[in-house]
């Protein structure tokens, strides 16, 4: 790549900008260089990139933060390259996964002579040469080498160490494209654009020098744009409006708004003060270890403690009171030794959902199958690894060496659950369904203990406490009981049908898209799923989970019950539970450990406040069963090249939109990049990148000609 100086006239070249540099936007690089290999002549392209965070990386996944906190993901379940059999339309390009790359910049670090190892003999060979032609950056196996020589395939990695393989990926996509194209890098983030003389002009903000071939122009012009902006900001609810309004005459108190954990500001939460802290998902995890970990705390085995450690405080860290909607910490994550097995699914996968019409009705024709196949997976699982829990003939016979009949049994009967729940005029409430599906069930599997309680998942907290002790006692047994089910891994017939239910969100994406589920489906079973698939399969390492055993043993963490209302008053904030007799906390800080999604509706993004503002964009939506329109979160676009739909149902001549902001409309794209899966993502930046190319050379031909001729 030639590089481009500030002052260089664009005449002669077609330009391209992509806003955002996260993992999207390197493979929006990576897939544009592909399909610029592909022409039969390379055109002369600048390629603007936009961004003030760690290009590659991004903010969430950037290099300097602390290795204590960890990717959700396994390392050998994420990759940025495509592979075989994919079906995106550019040029395959193999390389290694996440884990792959670590075992060869470990390998890269003891030179050649080293021996092959039996982790690196398995690496394919075209994803070894991808990493050969250009390897890690020098220092790096140094720099992590105690978390590479203990990293295996199920291991969750720091994202520190994503990070790396992030901006590895970054720059060696720029490394690949052709020397027709001039890359100019700008450190600053896209806060407008605007038509401009028939093309695009993206005014920036904070503009500021970056390394290497970069301008610190307050504006740039450019023939296409793609914006790949990730998690952006939205207006507050009308609750924490109100709550702001509260606080904002109250120096005396400090509120950590919510956002991603490497990015609040925790200094204002002091030591030994008690905390009120909403959410307990991911972003609760990262929190605590960033007050605890991160304060210089530490874990030592304890074999006689329920999660096998014990915590040792350092005396900075705070007393932290928790609560979220349903009121108990996710589910941890499986220890298989190995990669998470794929959840069969048959009754979900049966159906050609190419030939029913849409919008479909999600409740009435997808969850009864999704909860059917939860009761299959775990039924399936218990016949395996305790053949005797099951009967013969629904409780009509005994106990039978052969549970075969007994599957059979459960399979019929929740068929034809299936079938009465379709048959009724009005779909039965979501719950209804589980209910009947788990009685149908029943009569196999006759020890309530034996059974799996889907309904129990739903709503975890289904009885009154008589004092917070005995909330966080009952939390824990909770959360050690379900550690005895990780630690079984694939024979955890519990574990088995939630990963059914989990695994189900991918498959839904797929069959919602672009309007799949009518209005009431995405605020009732859809929003379920999510939410229930999250909680049950997409939890945290089960070390965390250990860790939180330990620290609610050492007083340092609490649950004060689900749906805790909030309030502020002379005390400061105010949080208790209807569920838990005396559970009123007060406390000068409040955390929100959680994130919120993107809403087009209420972007405080000013680059797509701009888009709407202007027409060019609106948001995407959908039919309801009773005919009205109902409007989503999500910007509309071209499924075929990602370009916004405007205001007036016209497709934009040169904005692109690729994926969080399109969530909502497409499914599936927070999802990362997963190996031997045709991952959405890749297809969609390969589409996009297509499409951007496409229209920056359309764009720019009567420019370039018309300098030739002058030439």
């Amino acid at each position: 790549m030639p590089p481009l100086a500030a002052h260089d006239e664009p005449a002669g070249r077609a330009s391209i900008a992509i806003v955002g540099l996260g993992p999207r936007g390197g493979s929006l690089i990576e897939r544009l260089g592909v399909h610029l290999a592909a022409l039969p002549s390379a055109p002369p392209i600048e390629l603007h990139l936009i961004d003030d965070a760690q290009p590659g990386a991004g903010r969430i996944w950037r290099t300097d933060q602390t290795r204590e906190l960890c990717m959700n993901t396994l390392a050998d379940a994420v990759t940025l390259f495509t592979e075989p059999g994919s079906t995106v339309a550019g040029a395959v390009v193999p390389g290694p996964t996440l884990y792959e790359w670590c075992i060869l910049a470990r390998e890269q670090a003891l030179g050649h002579g080293a021996p092959e190892t039996a982790a690196t003999a398995e690496i394919p060979s075209s994803r070894a040469a991808t990493f050969a032609a250009y390897p890690a950056r020098a220092g790096l196996a140094a720099d992590y080498r105690e978390e590479l020589a203990r990293l295996r395939p199920e291991s969750h990695p720091s994202r520190a160490l994503y990070g790396e393989y992030l901006s590895w990926f970054f720059e060696r996509a720029l490394t690949e494209l052709p020397d027709s194209v001039a890359v100019v890098r700008h450190r600053a983030r896209a806060i407008a654009v605007e038509h401009a003389d028939g093309r695009e002009r993206i005014t920036l903000d904070r503009a500021k020098p970056a390394t290497g071939n970069s301008v610190a122009d307050q504006s740039i012009t450019v023939d296409s744009v793609i914006a790949a902006t990730g998690w952006l900001p939205r207006a507050a609810s009308s609750s924490d409006a109100a709550l702001a309004d509260r606080v904002a005459d109250r120096p005396e108190l400090t509120w950590v708004r919510q956002g991603s954990p490497v990015e609040q500001d925790l200094s204002g939460v002091r030591p030994c003060e008690h905390v009120i802290v909403r959410g307990l998902g991911m972003g609760f995890f990262d929190t605590v270890t960033l007050l605890t970990l991160g304060r210089g705390g530490r874990y030592e085995p304890a074999p006689e403690a329920p999660g096998g450690l014990r915590y040792v405080a350092s005396g900075n860290e705070p007393v932290l009171h928790v609560t979220s909607r349903r009121g108990v910490p996710f589910r941890a994550k499986s220890r298989y030794n190995a990669l998470p097995p794929q959840a069969e699914q048959r009754l979900l996968r049966e159906v050609d959902w190419r030939q029913v019409p849409r919008p479909m009705n999600f409740d009435a024709v997808l969850w009864p199958r999704i909860v059917g196949d939860a009761f299959l997976a775990h039924a399936e699982t218990l016949a395996r690894v305790k053949p005797g829990a099951l009967l013969a003939g629904g409780g009509a016979a005994p106990g039978d060496p052969d549970p075969a009949d007994a599957l059979a049994g459960i399979e019929a009967a929740i068929r034809a659950a299936i079938a009465r729940a379709g048959n009724h005029t009005d779909v039965p409430a979501l719950g209804d369904i589980v209910d009947a599906i788990a009685a149908a069930v029943a009569p196999f599997i006759p020890a309530s203990e034996d059974r799996l309680d889907l309904a129990g998942e739903i709503v975890p907290v289904h009885e009154t406490f008589e004092s917070p002790d005995a909330f966080d006692a009952w939390v824990a047994r909770r959360v050690a009981d379900d550690l005895r089910e990780v630690d079984l891994g694939t024979d955890s017939a519990v574990k088995a049908g939630l990963w059914s239910v989990s695994s189900a969100r991918g498959f839904a994406a797929q069959v919602g898209t672009l309007g799949g589920f009518d209005a009431e489906s995405r605020s009732n079973g859809l929003a379920l799923l999510t939410a229930l698939g999250g909680m049950v399969g997409s939890g945290p390492p089960a070390f965390r989970n250990n860790e939180l055993l330990a620290l609610a043993a050492a007083g340092i963490v609490h649950f004060i019950g689900p749906e805790a209302t909030l309030s502020v008053d002379e005390r400061g904030f105010v949080a208790s539970s209807r569920a838990v007799s005396g559970s009123e906390v007060t406390a000068r800080a409040l955390v929100d450990a959680w994130m919120q999604f993107h809403d087009a509706r209420a972007s405080e993004d000013p680059f797509t406040a701009s888009l709407l503002d202007a027409g060019r964009a609106r948001v995407f939506s959908i039919g309801s069963r009773s005919g009205a329109i109902a409007a989503t979160g999500g910007l509309d676009i071209d499924a075929a090249t990602g370009r916004l739909i405007g205001a007036d149902g016209t497709l934009d001549a040169a904005v692109h939109v690729a994926g969080i902001p399109v969530d909502d409309t497409l499914h599936g794209t927070v999802i990362s990049p997963m190996p031997g899966t045709d991952p959405p993502m890749l297809r969609e930046t390969d589409r996009v990148s297509a499409s951007a190319l496409a229209v920056a050379l359309r764009a720019a031909a009567p420019r370039i000609h018309e300098g030739a001729l002058s030439a």
